[in-house]
């Protein structure tokens, strides 16, 4: 059995090296040369634990092989492409995908199995894909081709492992495709296969990261109203949590990441009478506008005001221990300070580059003389600093904006003011 990957990115060149890794000859084919480039050289920009070196195992052995030629000969291809967000509809962009189901459609062959895994709108694989695949191809789905929908669920920072152990969803547009994508998977993933209709796969993957973000929306709701009352709101979800029933999220400067920004705009684009889920992203994504508002009260509380104060923000990946920092809720802050005239810098001990800046590496240096620090990331790392010696750096009265629950609940000689906690 031979496997094609479209899509050597974020999920794609993971799943390829996952695949091979088991034994099968996987080709992975992308149309970015770069791309490519960079994984023959071993110069793959993702941070994943034994990513690079089962990489290089897979090439060595040949077992894994790269290129911008898209061939034929395959018996699975594999469609795992972004699909991105056209922010203003906030509606999906589909053009990635369709160029994928045509350039595949060239090459298939009867008896190929196709299997989309990027996340679409619930339809998408049944009135999208297939049509592009049977025109290209002039062949029949579920006739001389087979189509299933099986999205990827798995967490930056451990990608490698659970691209073996999850659960996989599996939605056919026939039950003989369900069956074919069933048997493939079984050869490397060790998590239950669960097989349905292409729809329910399609709509399971958009309710997965909607819950997820509506959850983190109700734990930021609850930490502004926590504020107003004078509570901890950290300990009072902790206590909520007891509850056998219960189960809140912790709130948080903003929610980032590719999945949870744009899935949920997904699941509603043709359902306009959302509520909960549209005011959801809305309180999500004003978190940093929130965050700046606490960093501009505790500089005029100590006397200094936001323009021209010099501010570090610790943290620029999305979530901690991860190098990605799309759509990260840390950058969001970055720009609203200063478009507010602060002087800001950006430490983060895993993020080299996002969107052309490039974080200061030493944290004693990035918080030199720095009037104000705001804790935008729960990287391990921040969780024991030395923060007599940060005090000692900073200029006098410093100010420290704590977003996600990491310090002490105070510090002697600093000004401190965590998310979600009231005076």
């Amino acid at each position: 059995m031979k496997i094609t990957v479209v899509g050597m990115g974020y999920i794609g060149l993971p799943t390829a090296v996952t695949i091979a890794s088991a034994g099968l000859p996987v080709y992975g084919y992308d149309i970015q040369e770069e791309r490519i480039n960079d994984i023959l050289n071993g110069k793959i920009k993702i941070v994943e634990e034994g990513l690079n070196e089962k990489l290089a195992e897979v090439l060595g052995r040949g077992l894994l092989r790269v290129g911008t030629k898209l061939e034929n000969g395959s018996d699975v291809y594999l469609i795992v492409v972004s699909t991105s967000l056209q922010e203003e509809r906030n509606e999906i962009d589909l053009n990635a995908l369709r160029n994928a189901s045509e350039k595949v459609g060239k090459v298939l062959e009867k008896g190929n199995l196709v299997i989309v895994e990027s996340t679409v709108v619930p339809g998408t694989t049944e009135n999208v894909v297939r049509p592009i695949l049977e025109k290209t191809s002039g062949l029949v789905c579920s006739r001389d081709f087979y189509l299933v929908f099986s999205p990827e669920r798995v967490l930056p920072g451990n990608l490698m492992y659970e691209l073996v152990h999850n659960d996989r969803i599996i939605g056919g547009v026939c039950p003989r495709s369900a069956e074919m994508a069933r048997d493939f998977y079984a050869k490397f993933v060790k998590g239950r296969l669960h097989l349905t209709n292409v729809r329910t796969a399609e709509m399971a993957k958009l309710m997965e990261n909607t819950y997820r973000t509506v959850n983190i929306a109700l734990a930021n709701e609850l930490a502004l109203i926590a504020e107003k009352y004078g509570v901890n709101v950290y300990e009072a979800i902790r206590l909520a949590n007891t509850h056998p029933r219960v189960h809140l999220h912790q709130p948080g400067p903003g929610v980032g990441g590719y999945c949870l920004t744009k899935d949920p705009w997904f699941l509603i684009q043709n359902f306009k009478h959302s509520r909960i889920i549209k005011d959801a992203m809305e309180i999500n994504a004003w978190m940093p506008e929130h965050v700046v508002e606490l960093a501009e009260e505790a500089l005029v509380k100590v006397g200094k005001t936001l323009k021209n104060a010099k501010v570090c923000i610790l943290g620029l990946a999305y979530k901690g221990n991860v190098s990605d920092a799309r759509e990260s809720p840390g950058y969001e802050i970055y720009l609203k300070l200063r478009k507010k005239g602060a002087e800001v810098t950006i430490h983060d001990p895993f993020v080299l580059e996002y969107m052309g800046y490039y974080p200061v590496r030493d944290l004693y240096e990035a918080v030199r003389n720095a009037d104000a620090v705001i804790i935008a990331t729960e990287h391990n790392f921040y969780r024991t600093l030395d923060w007599e010696r940060i005090k000692t750096l900073m200029n006098s009265e410093p100010v420290v904006i704590d977003t996600r629950n990491l310090t002490p609940d105070a510090i002697e000689g600093i000004h401190l003011r965590k998310l979600g906690v009231g005076k």
